[in-house]
């Protein structure tokens, strides 16, 4: 489709008759005759090859098809009206972007409560799509503008992406209440005597663990691999398997059927970090969001797991 050949003010018009629900209010919102909004009517139909709208005894009501596209046209509205109302400047109150956000499920679960509530307050119109994305894909995601930001670890990210750290996540070990050999104690010895359930986006069945283990000419069994953090503690409380994942996970709820001890093995943690594309570096509503995350993560504070 050639966009200059369409006249964007139709998309005005759309937005104008969904919200008004009749051609004549539509027409005055937006400063036109009644006419003339009949004629763009006509176009928008022929443009979408659909009625579009439907009279009734009351108005117009929408068809599926304009139910369909309502929230696209909405927010590419929206969108132009960020960049050019105030010659560029971004209002958050106004504004109803969509931004999209890759990360993993605990980071979800730890950071977007407190996200959520401050763009509840802030930018009520303002969505969020969360998106689950592998390692390898989050810099071909930032670079195609399928995703806004990411939050995970990725040091090996080109110089295009950019970075900034939120907070800092310490592992804990966790095994069943009712393991077999583990009890009050877990040592290096019974850490590699026993199976591992590893928490990865990649698929295998090694990870940052076992890069540890094998500089230090150590190798430990990994029975299992998921995905998914918040799924860990109910498998390892029906099985004899040991995990290490982050502090925050456990400490968001209470599973009365694990254990927990301190890693036998050196190490300092990690930082949780944002990413994002350098071309959205100076974007006035890129900026604000980012500064929403950097905010929520400074209130977040630091896990100081005590062993279960």
């Amino acid at each position: 489709m050639n966009l200059a050949a369409i006249d964007l003010n139709l998309l005005v018009a759309f937005d104008a008759l969904l919200g008004e629900g009749s051609v004549s209010a539509a027409a005055a919102r937006i400063g036109l005759s009644q006419p003339a909004m009949s004629k763009r009517l006509a176009h928008l139909r022929q443009l979408f090859a659909d009625d579009l709208f439907v009279r009734t005894a009351d108005g117009v009501r929408p068809t599926e098809k304009a139910l369909d596209i309502a929230d696209p046209v909405r927010a590419a509205l929206r969108q132009i009206e960020d960049v050019i109302g105030g010659l560029g400047n971004f209002s958050p109150k106004r504004s109803g972007r969509v931004f999209r956000i890759g990360t993993t499920d605990h980071i979800a679960a730890t950071l977007m409560p407190g996200l959520m509530a401050a763009l509840r307050s802030l930018a009520p119109k303002i969505s969020i799509v969360i998106r689950n994305l592998h390692r390898q894909e989050i810099v071909e995601q930032l670079e195609k503008g399928s995703v806004d930001l990411a939050i995970t670890i990725l040091p090996d990210a080109p110089t295009t992406i950019k970075r900034a750290s939120l907070f800092h996540v310490d592992w804990v070990s966790i095994v069943s209440s009712n393991h077999p050999e583990i009890r009050d104690q877990l040592t290096l010895e019974l850490f590699l005597k026993y199976p591992h359930l590893l928490i990865t986006h990649v698929g295998d069945l090694k990870g940052y663990i076992d890069r540890m283990l094998d500089d230090r000419g150590l190798k430990r069994t990994v029975a299992m691999s998921l995905p998914y953090a918040l799924a860990v503690p109910a498998i390892i409380a029906q099985t004899d398997l040991i995990c290490t994942f982050s502090a925050n996970v456990l400490e968001m709820a209470r599973w009365p059927a694990v254990r927990s001890f301190p890693v036998p093995l050196e190490y300092s943690g990690y930082d949780e970090t944002m990413l994002w594309h350098r071309r959205n570096d100076s974007d006035p509503a890129h900026s604000w969001l980012r500064a929403e995350v950097l905010d929520v993560s400074a209130q977040l504070a630091p896990c100081r797991h005590q062993p279960l």
